[in-house]
């Protein structure tokens, strides 16, 4: 008699409501692999029974059940060895897991300093400074005469400040309000925001022939085959042209295809040259951080913007938690393809039990 082996069952760990949209995908993307899939929140997990109590999506509603210890879990919390969230791990520890880094990568300074070692990726590296004393961080205003002040370890947007060099006084923009102040006002401003771990980057002009401000999202992920691929680009443009960061909490933005963006903005095609351009540079970006970090990440944001002259800059790189509306699909379907591909390679290599 033919027994048919067990479903292998993908779980998503997550410390907080996500989008539901993403939700859907992966237990939609799961199914269309052949797969189980659940989602469960640290609370979820009983140690003593291998149980863990979550949510599966049965006739397009979410059932609350319980579930026996998943073959690998998606982890989209992503807060190993991060005080107050250790227990969940510790509990989960003979469990394969997507993701293993220790807590947030470093600060978007180390990316940045990781990038000047490598002479292709510095190229799209905008000059930076580490905020550590405020007469270093008056001058390099100076210099750069348009500069961008974010906190090193903030997420979108967040904190985010725009000091422009006028003829006789300086243009703060703080992508609500515009303040107008001296130079000593200034070097106050910066003094206070060293103990908050702010970086200075360099202010790039990446606007539409309309002038609107824009940048691209870029997910890089891992497929299937363990390959990094690109999952999506998405552009974002701000309606304001005053909000020049247009991943801002403030930005009021649209977030066209990249198809749409491609022709209108670049009259180009997906395929043309700044399209494999983006794709390659960001492939190499994330291979390149793979070897630098301890431990496994397999997806990646990565935020650039294009000057007047279409040159690639590339504004932030994030391991964290990636995500961008609209591609909920995109991101989930090789997170799952990933996690079999995982799964498959632990039981090959005799790390995880075959059943």
């Amino acid at each position: 008699m033919h027994i048919q082996a067990r479903r292998p069952i993908i779980a998503l760990l997550i410390g907080w409501e996500i989008e539901p949209d993403m939700l859907i995908a992966c237990a939609l993307s799961a199914a269309s692999l052949h797969a189980d899939f659940y989602y469960f929140y640290p609370s979820g997990v009983d140690e003593t029974r291998r149980m863990i109590r979550g949510f599966r999506f049965e006739y397009a509603v979410w059932v609350e059940d319980e579930f026996p210890y998943p073959d690998i879990v998606y982890d989209r919390m992503r807060r190993r060895e991060v005080d107050g969230f250790n227990e969940v791990y510790r509990k989960l520890e003979r469990v394969l897991f997507t993701h293993t880094l220790k807590g947030r990568l470093g600060s978007k300074s180390v990316i940045y300093n990781w990038m000047r070692q490598d002479d292709q990726l510095k190229r799209h590296l905008i000059p930076f400074q580490t905020l550590r004393n405020e007469t270093d961080g008056l001058a390099f205003i100076y210099k750069h005469q348009a500069v961008v002040l974010k906190a090193d370890k903030g997420a979108s947007g967040q904190g985010i400040l725009i000091v422009q060099v006028k003829e006789d006084y300086f243009e703060v923009l703080d992508q609500q309000y515009t303040h107008r102040m001296n130079e000593a006002e200034v070097l106050e401003l910066l003094k206070m925001l060293i103990p908050k771990h702010y970086c200075l980057q360099r202010m790039i002009e990446s606007v539409t022939s309309h002038g609107f401000p824009f940048h691209i999202r870029v997910h890089v992920t891992k497929d299937g085959s363990g390959q990094w691929v690109v999952g999506f680009c998405a552009p974002a443009i701000s309606l304001d042209p005053n909000v020049k960061v247009t991943n801002s909490e403030h930005s009021f933005r649209v977030t066209p295809t990249w198809k749409v963006f491609l022709k209108q903005h670049l009259n180009e095609q997906p395929g043309s040259e700044i399209d494999l351009h983006i794709q390659r540079y960001a492939i190499q970006l994330a291979q390149f951080l793979e070897e630098k970090v301890d431990g496994s990440f397999h997806e990646m944001g990565l935020d650039i913007g294009l000057d007047a002259e279409g040159r690639i800059w590339m504004f932030e790189a994030g391991i964290g938690i990636p995500t961008a509306v609209f591609h909920m699909v995109e991101i989930a379907l090789p997170a799952m393809a990933y996690s079999l591909y995982m799964l498959d390679q632990a039981r090959n290599q005799g790390t995880v039990d075959h059943e």
